[in-house]
């Protein structure tokens, strides 16, 4: 059991700066150093592990940064492992943004949107119940330096807690890999489109970074929205031969083994978003019910991502249809993120 951990971050603070995001707005913000912005990140990270009572702090040394964390009460031995692998696959991310930055100046230029680099800093790493994959980070979660500050998160979240989820776990829940790791406007998809296909690389990597293989199986995954669909079945060809259906399940080989990873096809969360302020119909129920139906699959699958995926789906398509809460859930829905009221 180790207690007190020391990584070395052999990176300039140029590089570091970069794979964190961090610029002088934060300085301006309140985020004083570069040391302050990484050491806020890990801290958000070991909250949303739930080693409460843990902490994290980042110092210079000469050229390059140390990262130290330290815990009377847990184990911290995974974090020599799974920080290292995220800024592997971050790093990886950085080198594709690199040789794309022409076009990314450009798109901002002609669409007159703030745009910036994220990577999913602040999420849980070490004790990750499954994965979400979306299309990209909302600019929000950026100016408040919290990756899952947005509608889009929270919706997510009360989805869970409809399915009897522990809020307290919430956060094991929301291990979020991007498809393009840029911040843009929510719904911003004409800056985004023109990189959706561009990071695939660092999507497989960093998928890798946050699943854990016990040689067979690796936590589940939930993939949301067309533009994900789209990319695993680039990602993917000979696994997927054709686009796959909402609520669907794939079982994909993501390592060099005979591993498996449970992927299910999931609406983007926002989509219900559009349809809070319009009447009840079949394609508004329907939505609602797919959610449902997912989240239950995502907070369900955690503890049995053994091969048991089409049984538990197949199970929470006959608890949600007809259930008695449905209609209460969709008033609370649209009186919760109806944002013209």
């Amino acid at each position: 059991m180790e207690n007190t951990i020391d990584i070395g971050l052999n990176f300039s603070e140029e590089f570091l700066s970069r794979l964190f995001s961090f610029t002088p707005e934060k300085s301006a913000d309140g985020m004083t150093s570069l040391e302050t912005y990484i050491g806020h990140f890990i801290n958000q990270t070991l909250q949303r592990d739930g080693l409460f009572g843990a902490w994290a702090k980042v110092w210079k040394i000469g050229d390059s940064y140390n990262l130290k964390i330290s815990s009377p009460h847990h184990d911290l031995s995974q974090y020599r492992q799974c920080i290292p692998d995220f800024i592997e696959a971050g790093t990886l991310a950085l080198e594709i943004l690199q040789q794309n930055q022409e076009k990314l100046d450009q798109v901002i230029k002609t669409t007159g949107k703030g745009m910036q680099f994220m990577l999913p800093w602040g999420l849980s790493l070490a004790k990750v119940k499954s994965v979400q994959m979306l299309h990209f980070p909302p600019i929000e979660a950026f100016i408040y330096s919290d990756y899952i500050f947005s509608p889009t998160n929270r919706r997510w979240e009360n989805l869970l807690g409809y399915n009897d989820l522990n809020p307290a776990d919430f956060p094991k829940f929301e291990s979020i890999v991007d498809c393009v790791p840029i911040g843009a406007p929510g719904g911003d998809m004409q800056g985004i489109e023109p990189f959706n296909d561009t990071f695939a690389p660092y999507v497989k990597k960093m998928l890798q970074a946050r699943l854990t293989s016990d040689g067979y199986h690796t936590q589940p995954v939930v993939a949301c929205g067309s533009p994900v669909h789209d990319l695993l079945q680039k990602l993917f060809p000979d696994q997927i031969p054709e686009k796959p259906k909402t609520l669907s399940v794939l079982k994909l080989k993501l390592y060099d083994d005979d591993t498996i990873t449970p992927f299910l096809i999931a609406n983007h969360p926002s989509q219900y978003l559009y349809y809070t302020n319009k009447p009840y119909s079949d394609e508004k129920r329907e939505i609602l019910m797919q959610d449902l139906i997912a989240t239950g699959w995502q907070a369900r699958m955690t503890e049995n991502f053994n091969g048991r995926s089409e049984e538990i789906l197949e199970s929470l398509n006959v608890f949600w249809t007809d259930n008695p809460d449905f209609q209460r859930i969709m008033d609370q829905e649209d009186k919760a993120y109806n944002f013209n009221q």
